[in-house]
């Protein structure tokens, strides 16, 4: 099998019928589907049991393991869904986030794929149903992963990385940007696929969260990165948020002066 989708859940169950919808009207179908519930209240257990049900009747049913339970949160109910994952590949498409449409895994799994993440682009969408493109960059490298960081609902982790070690508990917010760090330090290979994989809602808990977010990842990349490598990547991150960087982007782009900076310091891990 190449593909587990992992969708959590909690008492969301407007947001778990528009993710359940995008993941069955998929046409590409070498994959199976884990739904991870935290106990929920709103009915979303049982519109679970039904569409399981349903799906039975109609001859192909994708989900292969479902719970609702209490859970202690985002990444321990995710690690959860990873525990029962049987595919090469592994998608994290919360309740509430949906596939772009129909076509999207026929067109990242319709040629072979050997690197070890792949990424694509997204749509943001808020409350009122309006998205815009957000395109990733090409390549990334570790200050696009760890600092800038990658959307994980447009993802796709090999299950070996999440299943040798999952997400991190002890934050409530970061762990997934914390793991594709991890993953960029030991070597593993990040490769763009060029399409939009998901619509992303911005009213999640990364997002309306801003305050709580950047001081946990703050405290994330400390604790993550060797000393010197974090000291080195807020300061660029500090150029680039600053009035000069804004007037220079162009010239260094083209110099290719971020990238050599960035070589000559992992040259020195």
């Amino acid at each position: 099998m190449k593909l587990s989708v992992i969708t959590i859940n909690f008492n969301n169950l407007d947001g778990l019928k528009q993710t359940a919808e995008s993941i069955i009207n998929q046409t590409w179908k070498d994959f199976e589907w884990i739904i991870i519930d935290g106990g929920s209240t709103d009915g979303s257990r049982e519109y679970i049991v039904n569409i399981n049900e349903n799906l039975n009747q109609k001859g192909w049913n994708p989900i292969s393991y479902w719970c609702s339970e209490s859970d202690k949160g985002i990444y321990n109910a995710l690690n959860k869904g990873i525990f029962h994952c049987n595919g090469e590949f592994i998608s994290c498409m919360n309740s509430g986030d949906s596939f772009f449409d129909s076509q999207t895994l026929n067109k990242v799994f319709r040629q072979v794929r050997i690197s070890d993440v792949l990424y694509g682009d997204r749509a943001l969408v808020n409350s009122d149903g309006y998205f815009s493109i957000e395109k990733e960059k090409i390549p990334v490298d570790l200050y696009d992963v760890s600092i800038v960081g990658l959307c994980h609902q447009a993802m796709f982790v090999k299950t070996c990385y999440l299943k040798q070690k999952g997400f991190d508990e002890n934050y409530k917010i970061v762990s997934d940007c914390k793991r594709w760090t991890e993953l960029a330090l030991e070597g593993c290979t990040f490769e763009h696929v060029d399409c939009i994989v998901c619509n992303y809602d911005i009213t999640g808990v990364s997002s309306i969260n801003q305050e709580e977010f950047h001081k946990e990842k703050m405290l994330m990349l400390q604790s993550t990165l060797p000393s010197m490598l974090f000291t080195s990547l807020m300061r660029l991150y500090q150029c680039e948020e600053g009035h000069i960087f804004k007037r220079c982007m162009l010239i260094l782009n083209n110099k290719g002066v971020k990238s050599k900076i960035l070589k000559f310091i992992l040259k020195i891990f």
